[in-house]
């Protein structure tokens, strides 16, 4: 977060929390120069100056431009060479592939150093450079445009080789596979972005065989099931190395020949409806030692009761007007802020979703945005948002999902919402087996793409009670008990009212009815409420809070 405020000019130093500096902006032209007028919240990523009105979120970065690198036409000479040769990978080779050299500045040695040029064409543009010094110090060229390396040559071909590394690539070239590019960037076992294929994602859309030859490590690993989550397992195939690393210490030990048999017989990924351990034998051991990964969803005192995993959907009720869309809302704009998630959307009860966007981008910032700021806001909603057009055509449930589906595969969308279950197209509804077999598939769509989604449904006719609804759950769920025995989780959104029709206070009550898996959460319910004075966001609040608020038409927070 440090790099964030400093880029625009902000020390944080290794401060967290809330506190006030001087402004960078305004506070040197002013006669209290020392005032700190400048408000900081770390984790948020928020700034606002009280007095020049310098104001943002840094999480919210306008849209990168990508500059054009200088090609470098020096030859390599023989020191180069040999360093290849030892490496296997022939003089012909590093011809083919246009490799160069150059004398270059690397920062983690401070110096300037003889690098080897990995160049990076499209439609036979050089785009970005790689570059690496002999003691695989890497660096790329700045700002430049992330794709794969060797994009061009897998351009017609319908199989093709993705390996992790550029010396991996030309190994493979070596045992004579010719359609094969590499990641430009490696592997990590973070979280995997994958800016390279949202970059270039329509060369990969007619591929009837990708292989993956990533490397046996937990990182290649989890890059593999990544770029396999992306295409789709079912033209996905993989490479395992065995006790060897990669593609290019076979080489080196075994020779090409060899090579190209590890190549020549590729496993797959595990057969839908059908379970082989050794298939998922990484995944067991990874399990045993870490156990599931989840994430915060950030609504108030959540952490404790509810979070999310992929694989897994969770459904959403309440009576109409409880904020449900509002609260999803929320939570989709608080794992696009804080895990860089991205979100896919079909709401038709938000339409137009002109207004939509205008809300998120108000809880994005934590106020009502002007021009300026919704302007400034633009390409982070761009970067994590997509809407499923309201159409005909995507009134179906497999209409809706084929659409995520594509937004998996072009830009890596981790988060689905179906906005609500009753606007879709049910007319080919004939028995009570409709929505079990309908929910069935939402399982499978988000056990195949590895992502999570958000069903909101509403609740049959609700009767009160002494003018106050009770609160629903999800076997009121018009249509089918289904939606609570099939879902992960299942929430309760419930506005606290007075009068049937008269709201006493803004706070919501978060019912968590429903958690299959025990390290996500657990039955529940937390309160919150939103600050419309902040932009509508959901803030924790106490029942005894509450009360206070009742009494002084106010929301504590």
């Amino acid at each position: 977060m440090r790099e964030k405020f400093l880029d625009i000019g902000i020390d944080i130093g290794n401060r967290s929390g809330n506190y006030h500096i001087v402004c960078p902006k305004c506070s040197h032209t002013r006669k209290k120069s020392k005032d700190k007028c400048l408000s900081i919240n770390v984790e948020k990523g928020l700034y606002n100056c009280f007095h020049c009105n310098w104001s943002g979120n840094v999480n919210v970065r306008a849209k990168k431009q990508y500059v054009k690198p200088v090609e470098v036409k020096s030859p390599l000479n023989k020191k180069t060479i040999d360093w290849f040769a030892n490496r296997c990978i022939s003089e012909n080779t590093l011809v083919n592939w246009k490799i160069t050299e150059s004398k270059e500045y690397f920062s983690q040695v401070k110096e300037k150093r003889n690098a080897i040029n990995f160049n990076y064409y499209r439609e036979n543009e050089l785009v970005n450079i790689k570059f690496r010094d002999g003691s695989k110090n890497f660096k790329l060229y700045k700002n430049a445009e992330l794709v794969f390396y060797g994009l061009d040559r897998i351009k017609t071909m319908d199989k093709i080789y993705i390996t992790e590394g550029e010396i991996d690539a030309l190994s493979l070239f070596e045992s004579g596979i010719f359609s094969v590019c590499s990641v430009p960037n490696g592997a990590n076992v973070g979280n995997q972005r994958l800016e390279y294929l949202d970059n270039c994602w329509e060369y990969f859309v007619n591929k009837k065989e990708i292989i993956l030859c990533t490397d046996n490590d937990q990182a290649g690993l989890s890059l593999r099931k990544e770029l396999a989550r992306r295409f789709g397992k079912g033209r996905c195939k993989y490479i395992d190395f065995g006790e060897y690393k990669d593609a290019n210490e076979i080489l080196i030990k075994l020779g090409s020949s060899e090579l190209r048999n590890v190549l020549d017989n590729p496993k797959n990924f595990p057969i839908e409806g059908v379970l082989n351990i050794n298939d998922i034998w990484d995944s067991v051991l990874n399990y045993n030692e870490n156990g599931i990964t989840n994430y915060n969803v950030r609504l108030g005192n959540s952490r404790e009761y509810y979070n999310i995993s992929f694989g897994e959907w969770s459904v959403c009720t309440g009576i109409p007007n409880a904020g449900k869309s509002d609260v999803i809302d929320q939570i989709c704009v608080n794992l696009a802020l804080h895990e860089d998630f991205r979100i896919a959307m079909f709401s038709p009860e938000s339409f137009p979703y002109e207004a939509h966007i205008k809300r998120l981008a108000n809880k994005i910032n934590e106020k009502d945005c002007d021009v300026e700021t919704l302007n400034n806001t633009k390409d982070f909603i761009i970067e994590h948002f997509d809407f499923v057009k309201i159409d005909l055509e995507n009134l179906t449930l497999k209409g809706i999902l084929d659409a995520f589906r594509q937004l998996v595969f072009q830009k890596g969308t981790n988060v689905c919402v179906i906005d609500p279950w009753n606007m879709l197209d049910h007319s080919a509804q004939r028995d009570f087996t409709y929505v079990g077999k309908l929910l069935s598939e939402i399982t499978q769509f988000c056990q195949q793409t590895n992502t999570h989604l958000f069903l909101v449904a509403h609740p049959r006719k609700m009767e009160s009670v002494d003018g106050k609804y009770r609160v629903p759950n999800p076997y009121d769920i018009s249509q089918s008990s289904d939606f609570f025995n099939k879902a992960y989780n299942c929430i309760t959104v419930y506005r606290n009212l007075g009068q049937q029709t008269q709201y006493t206070s803004d706070s919501v009550s978060i019912y968590i009815q429903k958690v299959k898996r025990k390290e996500n959460g657990k039955q529940g319910d937390f309160m919150v409420a939103p600050d419309f004075k902040n932009g509508g966001v959901y803030k924790e609040i106490n029942e005894y809070d509450q009360k206070i608020s009742n009494q002084n038409s106010d929301i504590p927070f």
